[in-house]
């Protein structure tokens, strides 16, 4: 008897996230019709040939630029983003508001000179690409990859999409996280928000950063958010932290949507 309402509890709850995902699915559809997205897109994958984003993380973005506005971003891996950023500032400008810039930053050259070659004119005021060949970068006992040179910029928001998590040391390669948002709130007194693009491994990163309050992994649009945090917000230091303390920080897995578009559906 236990295991059968277990397997129905199970049931329900599988369709419950079906049902969750089915709404994500018909918000963003329709969010990339309200805002004419489509041509953009249709655009950009004709002259693209990297594999872009899922249309969640457009929708993401672009709703999080036109919401919060942000002057300053830093996208850390160029492509296909890039164009939904750019458009969402230069949407935020056309409307009135301040004329904001996204600093792109992609590691492989390729990818660079694609990008460069392809990005529209129309938006060209509203974005930097630059290439810089990834380093690593340590935080107290986690480590990861970063962008060897990265303009300086009060950056508002942070993308985190790159650059590549593989490190190879002493002839051994082994996947990290991309450290580029720890280094610049390290570096910086402002308050920044960062979105990560499906990487689990630097939301559990960011999560023993930050703490489960700060530190969310949403499974619906496959996104990690870090809200209005500063290097004060770190919790971690030379000296390290209580193990008790350690186990109550952690990424909060949980199937929601992003509080800037929970009235939109």
């Amino acid at each position: 008897m236990f295991h059968q309402l277990k397997k129905i509890k199970g049931k329900f709850t599988s369709y419950q996230r079906q049902q969750q995902r089915n709404k994500v699915n018909a918000f963003c559809e329709k969010y990339i019709q309200e805002n004419n997205l489509q041509p953009l897109l249709d655009k950009v994958n004709a002259a693209s040939n990297s594999t872009g984003a899922e249309l969640y993380d457009y929708v993401t973005l672009h709703s999080y630029i036109t919401t919060h506005k942000p002057q300053y971003i830093l996208e850390c891996g160029t492509g296909k983003s890039t164009w939904i950023l750019a458009h969402a500032l230069q949407q935020n400008h056309l409307r009135g508001g301040v004329k904001g810039i996204v600093i792109s930053m992609e590691s492989i050259e390729h990818w660079y000179n694609e990008a460069k070659n392809i990005f529209p004119e129309e938006l060209k005021e509203y974005a930097e690409i630059h290439h810089s060949p990834a380093t690593t970068y340590m935080y107290s006992f986690i480590k990861g990859t970063a962008f060897t040179q990265v303009p300086d910029y009060p950056y508002d928001f942070v993308f985190v999409d790159g650059p590549e998590l593989t490190i190879t040391e002493n002839g051994n390669s082994y996947e990290t996280v991309n450290m580029d948002f720890i280094r610049f709130l390290l570096s910086s007194n402002k308050t920044a928000t960062a979105i990560i693009d499906s990487r689990l491994r630097t939301s559990l990163a960011y999560g023993n950063i930050f703490g489960k309050d700060k530190v969310k992994f949403l499974k619906p649009w496959q996104v990690g958010i870090i809200q209005n945090v500063s290097k004060k917000d770190m919790l971690l230091h030379v000296d390290g932290v209580p193990l008790l303390q350690m186990l109550k920080q952690n990424t909060d897995f949980k199937y929601d949507n992003p509080e800037w578009l929970k009235n939109k559906l």
